[in-house]
């Protein structure tokens, strides 16, 4: 059944393997790593990093592919990331829209829409 979640997830992989490419290309490295692809540094990491205008964070996840601000961030953040990987075997392309309707439902709300969003796990290590 692990197939159908690869196949159901591709389309948002393949965002994250171009953005993964990107990294790589500006200076980034990537490993293959129980069946996710993890990418570091380069354009994404500074992205990644933040500036003025945005807050940035320590990874994030696209289908199967993991991407972080350095090695460390991402050796850190993994497990928090591999949650995700499995929401978009589950949800597939229907995830993101679906994250940022609740993440703007919440801030609606008054809720943060990171902290309180349903489809983030706890934040233990980061």
């Amino acid at each position: 059944m692990r197939i159908l979640g690869y196949v159901w997830a591709f389309p948002v992989t393949l965002l994250g393997f171009s953005l993964a490419m990107l990294a790589v290309a500006t200076g980034g490295a990537i490993r293959l790593r129980g069946g996710v692809l993890e990418a570091w540094g380069g354009a994404v990491g500074s992205v990644l990093r933040g500036s003025r205008y945005h807050r940035g964070g320590a990874a994030m996840t696209l289908g199967h592919v993991i991407l972080a601000r350095d090695l460390d961030c991402l050796e850190k953040s993994r497990s928090h990331e591999l949650v995700h990987v499995r929401q978009f075997e589950q949800w597939g392309p229907l995830l993101l829209p679906a994250y940022w309707c609740v993440a703007v439902w919440l801030c609606y709300r008054g809720y943060h829409p990171y902290l309180d969003h349903p489809f983030e796990p706890p934040v233990n290590n980061i």
